[in-house]
């Protein structure tokens, strides 16, 4: 199922208006009338550490507009911190070797846009020789200097569990046991041609399938890898095909939390000593698993990519990687009324390939506005702090950056209702400068203005508002 140039991990307005209380009023979709919210914020309580590595992108050799020129500085406009290569289920059957001036290509990519790089390495159907002959050519040879390096893709889905075989595995023997004691050999091989590389092995999200189900992969994985890895991936895809809903995808994060405390349980549980070392990478994500439909291409997922990110990076993943950069027009299996937007096909990437009824190509889809308000929000070494709403349909998150100053965002996930947002816990930043920038209804690109803080925002149905205060001048 996903060997085919559109499935997913194989293949490829006038803005509206906002404000900052007494600068202006919505004039594009906001509802007849404005419901009163409150977001608190306690900013000496401190949820999490923004790393280095947060911002990530999946990228795939068989892009072939992935060294477009315009790739380079529409990547550097999002942040990006973490390129993942080669794509998804492809890499385990990508024999790098084959095509080594590929890897050349990805190392060059990651220096123009001032990046690190994840690579997945071939275990379904590679051995650890030509992994580590891999981590030689690139680190070794040419110093490209990747550091993250990932045994497999998603190898729970080769046979493992109900005859589910979309993962390539050749290896007679199957299962979370045989993939750990592998993953050894490859950790090996690897680390002695590079012994300062990070390791990362296929984990399963908390509650979602197949975790909890025999052979039990996490459980049985992590026991006998525990002291030989550096990091666990995680991918997330809540919605199947054929089952998309807006309002229950936008709500699906307010599971994030659950999912990360279990999962450090589990690294606390069965890693043994070197659980607390051990990072989390959510290193695949978008909102449905297979068969990209109109709401990949909608406001929605813009919104869904906000909270997705913020959610797991509030609650300590190092890394958050989208599901991808450019990828492929796929007619809408579902152009349902009740999904928002009038698009009549699907695509996965942030920006478009051209292909007939898209945008022209590396045009930004929705995602990528919302992808850039989560980097105008937060920077490495910036640190989450407490931030709750009082209504369920408005997520906030409150950022106190490194350089001193506060970043906030509120995005509104109810279609229909304005909220007028009043702020506690934010007295002493009264007054402050405030750049906004805001994107939703209507919206082709990001709004931005300057304005003082007043500790009130109205925020339109469906939008995505972010707010960096500076320090008032004393």
């Amino acid at each position: 199922m996903r060997n085919q140039l559109w499935v997913r991990r194989v293949s490829l307005a006038a803005a509206s208006a906002f404000l900052i209380m007494g600068y202006g009023t919505p004039t594009l979709a906001a509802s007849k009338t404005t419901t009163a919210a409150k977001v608190t914020v306690i900013s000496s309580k401190i949820e999490s550490t923004v790393a280095p590595t947060a911002l990530g992108m999946n990228v795939a050799t068989w892009d072939p507009f992935l060294y477009s020129k315009a790739v380079p500085a529409r990547l550097q406009s999002l942040g990006i911190q973490l390129l993942r290569w080669p794509g998804g289920s492809f890499s385990d059957t990508y024999h790098w070797a084959t095509q080594p001036g590929a890897l050349s290509q990805f190392g060059q990519l990651m220096h123009h846009v001032h990046s690190g790089g994840i690579v997945t390495v071939n275990y379904g159907t590679g051995t650890p020789s030509e992994a580590a002959a891999e981590v030689r050519y690139a680190n070794v040879t040419h110093h490209y200097g990747i550091k993250y390096w990932e045994i497999g893709n998603e190898v729970y889905g080769d046979g493992a569990y109900q005859n589910v075989t979309w993962e390539a595995n050749v290896r007679p023997n199957k299962g979370p046991a045989a993939y750990a004691r592998n993953v050894l050999k490859f950790a090996r091989a690897m680390r002695a041609v590079d012994p300062n590389i990070k390791i990362g092995v296929v984990q399963t999200v908390p509650g979602v399938w197949p975790s909890g189900i025999p052979p039990y992969w996490d459980r049985t994985v992590l026991p006998i890898v525990g002291k030989a890895i550096n990091f666990v991936v995680l991918h997330w895809y809540p919605q199947n095909p054929g089952q998309e809903n807006d309002q229950t995808l936008l709500q699906d994060p307010n599971a994030i939390p659950g999912y990360m405390s279990t999962m450090k349980q589990y690294l606390r549980q069965y890693a043994g000593s070197n659980a607390k070392h051990i990072q989390i990478l959510v290193d695949e994500t978008n909102n449905v698993s297979s068969q990209p439909d109109k709401q990949t291409v909608s406001l929605v997922n813009a919104l869904f990519l906000a909270k997705d990110y913020n959610t797991w990076l509030e609650n300590g993943a190092a890394n958050v990687s989208w599901w991808d950069l450019h990828n492929s027009r796929v007619n809408a299996a579902d152009e349902s009324s009740s999904l928002y937007g009038t698009a009549t096909y699907g695509d996965y990437g942030v920006l478009s390939v051209g292909a007939p009824g898209e945008p022209a190509l590396n045009r930004p889809f929705p995602a990528y506005f919302g992808y850039r308000l989560v980097h105008f929000l937060v920077a490495p070494k910036d640190q989450y702090v407490a931030s709750s709403s009082n209504q369920p349909l408005v997520s906030s998150y409150a950022v106190r950056g490194v350089q001193g100053t506060m970043q906030l965002m509120l995005i509104n996930t109810s279609r229909s209702a304005t909220y007028q947002i009043t702020y506690q816990g934010l007295k002493g930043w009264l007054g402050a400068p405030a750049t906004v920038r805001f994107y939703g209804m209507g919206s082709s690109q990001l709004a931005t203005r300057f304005s003082h803080f007043t500790g009130q925002i109205k925020i339109p149905p469906y939008s995505i508002t972010e707010v960096t205060l500076a320090r008032p001048i004393k």
